[in-house]
């Protein structure tokens, strides 16, 4: 029986896919991805979306199939990216911070389809290669295993620019959007051959905070009150937080790096919240102009339009801001598709993430799969042929990150109910579980009371990636790639690591902080060592 059932779901399988992978040239649909940057994907569904005004997305929904379980691969832009574009896992392409990403030659899906004969185009924020982003990025990355806490980030603040009139809060993305529709309306309409459109917009992620200078990073919520007013305020909720010392070590190295150890009202949590909601809002409107674009010039019957983001906004669950968490606000992504061969109204409820996204849009443009691909393509998914034509996906997602703001190498499984995160060498530093069916704020980490779901996942994990030696390996690289940066720098190395973005909490104790990284540079201390050391501190 159990063999019977496998033979249907690859014969269910291989039907869905020959309904693309017949097309002929002229059938081939268009292929329009648009990217975000930050939206929380908890949004393009209920209850979630009940808290702002998404019309576009909500007709996506309507028109094309919903993924209520979609996630990052890794919470932050560029090693996100790269995972998307090569359709491989962080580990696979060693993307360990927004500083080292891929090659620019790497093979992506956008270039698999302009050797298949689409007119591609790509617009907009791409950020998916190496040496990119801000040094403070990157050395803060390279010595998260000195054992100093250092604030790194501007304290979250809001602000509110223009008047009910301001529809076009910010430019940059506006003008991406823009240039997208003239695309669309002058270009794409008078081609004889499909085409995949690429757009890259860098909402609804947080302004750079300018009064803290040139190295800031982006912890300004900016909005009009034209968007704010897209916001339903009363079901904007003040998340719960658990006590500092009942946080997860890495949790709090985290809130602490990010600004948000100290004092927060209940109105300034409330309106960081309202207005990042309000910048969805935004977001939602430039989507709809290239949606509206593709109806007006008769191409929407015969474009897959597929939205997503990088990863998602805590914005201020679990006394955080921004991303770099395995926590839902962090690591769920919308996941929206709609076109030709899309069932209508489908929610999908298997975990997926953005490597899938590959082998997905190859699908479609009927383009063979080239091997060692993570992702698994979701068009028998989206089809709606059958619940069974689901099972070619493994039903698990894998997220890991290695980045800023948390002082260890982090690994996620998404399974079922559960949610297992682990670090580091899997021993030194304590996991997390958490069960969403029944804990949807992940407040309650079970893993003490589940030790066996643990070792199960735990064991399900090192079948995917040997995590204890990935760690390692970043390990090895943040060592070498700060040494060879302080010995390039010379006789300014300690100008410049002094003004960095943790300049105010360095100038404290500059010479201190200066011991504590020549000892790590000389020393091996343990994770474990490390995150104590830290510990101390608070």
């Amino acid at each position: 029986m159990l063999m019977f059932c496998v033979l249907m779901v690859l014969i269910l399988h291989m039907n869905v896919h020959c309904v693309y992978l017949n097309w002929t040239s002229h059938d081939r649909p268009n292929i329009v991805v648009l990217v975000s940057d930050a939206f929380d994907g908890r949004l393009t569904f209920s209850p979630g979306n009940k808290v702002v005004q998404l019309p576009y997305i909500n007709y996506m929904r309507e028109m094309g199939a919903v993924f209520l379980n979609s996630y990052t691969n890794s919470p932050i832009c560029c090693p996100s990216r790269a995972a998307m574009w090569s359709g491989q896992f962080v580990h696979l392409t060693q993307a360990w911070n927004n500083y080292k990403c891929l090659d620019p030659s790497a093979t992506t899906w956008m270039a698999h389809l302009g050797k298949s004969g689409y007119h591609t185009h790509s617009m907009g924020k791409l950020d998916y290669t190496s040496g990119h982003h801000s040094v403070s990025n990157r050395v803060e990355a390279w010595t998260r295993d000195v054992p100093f806490l250092l604030r790194q980030e501007g304290r979250p603040v809001t602000d509110l620019v223009g008047d009910t009139s301001t529809k076009r809060v910010m430019t940059k993305d506006w003008n991406i959007t823009d240039v997208a529709v003239q695309w669309i309306r002058h270009t794409a309409v008078s081609l004889t051959q499909p085409f995949a459109l690429y757009v890259g917009l860098n909402l609804p992620h947080p302004y750079c905070t300018d009064s803290l200078g040139p190295t800031a990073g982006g912890s300004t919520f900016r909005t009009s009150p034209y968007w704010l007013n897209k916001v339903s305020y009363d079901q904007v909720s003040v998340p719960k937080w658990l006590r500092v010392e009942d946080m997860h070590p890495v949790d709090y190295y985290s809130t602490f790096t990010k600004n948000c150890s100290g004092h927060f009202t209940e109105e300034e949590i409330r309106n960081i919240r309202a207005f990042y909601y309000a910048m969805c809002a935004e977001t939602d409107s430039m989507l709809g102009e290239v949606i509206d674009s593709l109806r007006d010039t008769g191409l929407l019957n015969r474009t897959v339009v597929l939205f997503t983001s990088d990863h998602g906004d805590l914005a201020m669950e679990h006394r955080q801001f921004y991303k770099m968490s395995m926590f839902e606000g962090s690591s769920h992504v919308p996941l929206l598709i709609m076109g030709p061969g899309v069932k209508t109204g489908f929610e999908i409820s298997l975990p997926v993430s953005l490597v899938d996204i590959y082998p997905t849009v190859l699908d479609l443009a009927g383009v063979p799969q080239p091997g060692g691909l993570s992702g698994h393509s979701l068009i028998p998914l989206v089809s709606g042929v059958s619940a069974q034509s689901a099972e070619p996906h493994p039903g698990w997602v894998l997220s890991e990150y290695h980045g800023c703001n948390a002082n260890a190498s982090t690994y996620m499984l998404r399974i079922g109910e559960w949610k297992y995160i682990t670090y580091a060498d899997g021993l030194t530093v304590p996991p997390q579980l958490f069960n969403l069916s029944k804990d949807e704020s992940e407040l309650r980490n079970v893993a003490s009371h589940f030790p066996d779901v643990c070792q199960d996942l735990d064991r399900l994990l090192r079948t995917v990636v040997d995590y204890p030696s990935v760690s390692q390996a970043v390990h090895r690289y943040n060592k070498q790639q700060f040494l060879e940066w302080k010995q390039n720098l010379g006789d300014s190395y300690s100008q410049v690591i002094a003004n960095l973005r943790w300049h105010i909490d360095w100038q404290e104790d500059a010479q201190s902080y200066e011991r504590d990284i020549e000892e790590w540079l000389s020393h091996s201390m343990s994770k474990q060592q490390c995150i104590v050391a830290v510990n101390a501190q608070y």
